[in-house]
């Protein structure tokens, strides 16, 4: 029997998504036989089409993951606006010196991190010894 171009087209794109031949010859009616005939014959298509399927897969994921990115960008950027407001409302004299030299410097490093920029250098492990200063130094003001 004779095959034409549509059951040929059919077989490279079975054999592009890696159907395997049993089942293409179930699926087509065509004889194993002949579908071995068929990848001698076709090779390089099925490899362009290969190349194809796995372009569009590629393109998929990429796609998926610009989705992700834009909603956790959007997540993120409601988020820092919620704590801005937060900031800008609520005081902060009330909280404790320790803490908001831990929250400045907690921040300093997040700003280093996103800038590439050292902003406060203090040698070695001296941030215990700067809280007992600063505290000493609001308990005197106080």
């Amino acid at each position: 029997m004779t095959y034409g171009s549509e059951e040929k087209q059919k077989f490279v794109q079975l054999r592009a998504v890696g159907m395997s031949f049993d089942r293409i010859a179930q699926e087509t009616g065509i004889s194993k036989p002949t579908l071995l005939k068929f990848q001698a014959e076709l090779k390089e298509e099925i490899q362009e089409q290969q190349y194809y399927e796995l372009e569009n897969i590629v393109n998929h994921f990429s796609v998926e993951r610009r989705n992700r990115f834009q909603a956790m960008a959007c997540l993120l950027s409601r988020a820092l606006q919620e704590l801005r407001n937060i900031a800008e409302s609520q005081a902060l004299e009330s909280m404790p010196v320790e803490k908001l030299v831990q929250l400045v410097l907690t921040l300093e490093r997040r700003l280093e991190i996103d800038t590439k920029k050292e902003l406060l250098s203090i040698p070695g492990d001296s941030t215990s010894r700067l809280i007992q200063k600063m505290n000493s130094e609001f308990l005197e003001i106080e």
